[in-house]
């Protein structure tokens, strides 16, 4: 369907203040939860005297802050407003990263560790916030956009990493890991004021407080198009917080879900360690092994754009989110079955180039399927607390060097799961449509009305006779 003059510029304005902003905070928040990576090689863990039991648990930790305030995040965002709760929470965990740079002690990572999890808990709901704004079937390319912000500062932490590690190291007798918690916090401080200024809140709460950015036209034609996009019940109702545990569909994403934030946990935390086990050179120094970790992030944000934006065009997710898993799951394969360099290098991009684009499918299967935003918010938290715990597992099992052969084999298990799981999830949500679809024949061959049809999509959610899911 062609769009008028008038929605164009809405998307237009949508795009140029929502998307770049909740990138930025992504951007920001993804490098400051996984530079300790890039700090590990660079001596952090030498200096700090830590051992390999305490370093793992400085991974670990972070997955327990964030995993504690998943769901109380997502039904906050309705209560504090997002310029509010994602301004201050990047400004927490900026604040919080750069202190990592002063730690002398195991206690003090720990500590700040949570606390960042915490802090960027409240900045995962930008995905959530999408779905005020846009359609079903435009969530995804524009989630992917924001997501891309985790695959570019995969390559910019590294990036970021050899520069600090060739001209900071010593500077003013810091150590270059302490220099690189300073040089990627304090620009998270900065960018959480410019949010609290300039992210537009809910498209209800403007139309009735004002826009000096958008139009009243395009505030109502903002509501028109939730309306349109049976995305509904926009109030914050805890009796749909029970529904959310009684839908299936909330169980299956969770698993897939879980699975991807443990491919990723795994990733982020590890990549550089895997590709200086590697050993292409015996003079294959950090600097060089931070430049090689851009390979793979370079392959993933290539991936993520084409893949969510085809997934948009067709109006599908299901189908291309197993072919996703399952490209991963080759590149594990390939992980553990050889020690050839480049074979290597290939398996890591086999599985950053799945893993990617399949959280953003998973996600956008979410909140696109789930009525009411009380239910959505509550199968998103559902699905990142699975996630979460199963990252807690991604930082403990690679404990094998050189090749990590358990590690490898635990995520090829685990994505095996995600498989069957977007399967079953595939053949539910299609069943419904099929029985929705039969209860409409059978009521227009009756020339009767379906009752339940006259009812409002605030009052049946997804269960609506008109809702249909997109598979």
């Amino acid at each position: 369907m062609r769009k008028s003059k008038l929605e164009k510029r809405l998307l237009l304005k949508m795009d140029v203040s929502i998307v770049p902003l909740l990138g930025l905070s992504f951007f920001i928040a993804y490098m400051d939860r996984n530079n300790l990576g890039n700090a590990r090689i660079m001596g952090m863990q030498t200096d700090l005297a830590l051992s390999d039991e305490q370093f793992f648990n400085c991974l670990m930790v972070f997955f327990v802050g964030y995993m504690v305030f998943m769901l109380p995040a997502n039904l906050g965002m309705r209560v504090i407003g997002p310029p509010r709760q994602l301004g201050a929470a990047v400004i927490f965990f900026g604040v919080c990263g750069t202190c990592l740079s002063a730690v002398k002690s195991y206690g003090a990572v720990i500590g700040l560790r949570i606390l960042i999890g915490m802090g960027e808990a409240f900045v995962q709901v930008g995905l959530l916030y999408f779905s005020f704004w846009y359609k079903r079937d435009e969530v995804a390319t524009r989630a992917a956009v924001y997501y891309t912000s985790a695959t570019i500062s995969g390559c910019f932490s590294g990036l970021i990493a050899y520069g600090v590690q060739r001209n900071l190291d010593g500077v003013h007798g810091r150590h270059a890991w302490q220099w690189l918690y300073i040089v990627e916090g304090i620009p998270a401080i900065g960018l959480g004021i410019i949010i609290l200024l300039f992210l537009p809140s809910f498209p209800d709460i403007i139309a009735k407080k004002g826009s000096h950015y958008f139009s009243n036209d395009e505030i109502d034609l903002a509501l028109q198009r939730m309306a349109e996009g049976k995305f509904c019940g926009y109030k914050l109702k805890y009796s749909e917080i029970w529904l959310a545990f009684k839908d299936p569909k909330s169980y299956f994403t969770a698993v897939i879900y879980g699975a991807l934030c443990l491919g990723i946990a795994s990733v982020t935390s590890f990549l550089p360690t895997f590709i200086q086990a590697f050993g292409f050179d015996k003079r294959n120094t950090v600097v060089q092994t931070q430049l090689f970790t851009m390979i793979p992030y370079a392959f993933a944000t290539v991936s993520l754009l084409t893949v969510c934006f085809l997934s948009d065009r067709i109006n599908s997710k299901g189908p291309i989110l197993f072919i996703c898993m399952a490209t991963s799951s080759v590149g594990y394969i390939i992980l553990m079955a050889t020690t050839n360099k480049v074979a290597l290098i290939a398996g890591t991009c086999f599985v950053a180039s799945g893993l990617y684009p399949a959280v953003i499918l998973t996600v956008s299967w979410i909140t696109i399927n789930h009525g009411g935003y009380t239910k959505r918010s509550t199968a998103w938290a559902m699905a990142q607390i699975t996630g979460q715990g199963l990252s807690i597992i991604g930082t403990q099992v690679y404990r094998t060097p050189p090749r990590y052969l358990a590690g490898h084999g635990t995520l090829l298990g685990f994505f095996c799961l995600a498989l069957v799981s977007i399967v079953c999830n595939w053949f539910w949500m299609r069943r419904e449509n099929h029985r929705k679809d039969a209860r409409a024949e059978e009521f227009r061959a009756a020339g009767t009305k379906d009752e339940e049809a006259e009812k409002s999509m605030d009052e049946l959610l997804d269960k609506h006779p008109s809702f249909k899911y997109i598979l």
